[in-house]
């Protein structure tokens, strides 16, 4: 199974740059050949959570010519990201979070929610992570891959390598997850960098940010065929 993800869009309708970028990142992934069979935005869709900059990204995002499902990063407002995108890219059932799962692939899709509201770092509040156990047990043997905006794990190619509020926090969610022998991968952004290691023995990567002005770290230059997203090649065998 293929899956495209985009990251840290940024859009912001003071800097049109991001939008070609998302826009250029829209028509690549359109382009693939086999095409993608669905794409993921982690989060950071916006740069200030502003309605007008959601109504632009939902916009461009709509543009695609597979499903889409959409997540909250620290500069998302939930209210305004729901607002704009329909409720299929977003299907957040009746909770305050953006967390839910997507069944309908052969791979289950689950897309977590780190936002914290007094910080820039994430968190998952016991309910959140309560959630996640029980998005994971049902049908647990099922191949799933975890979408989430803010690495549990330490990524050393950043300034501050830690990204959760809480380092008791960030290790609950990564002892649940290694709990779960299904994931075949767990795919953040937020840190603008790209970065591979494992959680235990799950696959684990950060991807960089589709918006360039906002790419940091050691990076190859950009060509007008740079690919703006990330596709991951998801396997049904077991992940350990």
């Amino acid at each position: 199974m293929r899956i495209a993800q985009i990251s840290d869009t940024h859009i912001s309708l003071d800097v049109l740059t991001r939008l070609v970028e998302l826009e250029r990142c829209v028509a690549q992934i359109n382009a693939l050949d086999p095409p993608a069979d669905l794409a993921v935005h982690t989060g950071d869709v916006s740069h200030d959570g502003l309605q007008s900059q959601y109504d632009a990204a939902s916009q461009l995002l709509g543009q695609l010519t597979i499903p889409l499902f959409v997540m909250v990063g620290n500069k998302d407002n939930r209210r305004a990201l729901c607002d704009a995108f329909p409720e299929q890219q977003r299907p957040c059932r009746d909770t305050p979070f953006v967390q839910y799962a997507v069944e309908t692939f052969p791979v289950r899709i689950v897309c977590i929610d780190t936002l914290c509201e007094t910080s820039n770092k994430g968190e998952l509040c016991q309910d959140r992570l309560a959630d996640l156990d029980r998005l994971l047990s049902i049908d647990a043997d099922r191949p799933t891959v975890v979408f989430m905006h803010h690495p549990p794990f330490e990524v050393p190619v950043a300034p501050d390598p830690f990204q959760f509020v809480s380092r008791d926090n960030a290790n609950a969610c990564m002892e649940l997850l290694k709990q779960h022998s299904s994931i075949r991968g767990l795919f953040c952004g937020h840190v603008h960098r790209p970065f591979a290691t494992h959680v235990g023995c799950i696959p684990a990567s950060v991807m960089t940010a589709v918006a360039l002005d906002l790419r940091f770290g050691e990076s190859k230059p950009h060509a007008p065929d740079t690919p703006l997203f990330v596709l991951h090649e998801i396997g049904i065998t077991n992940a350990c």
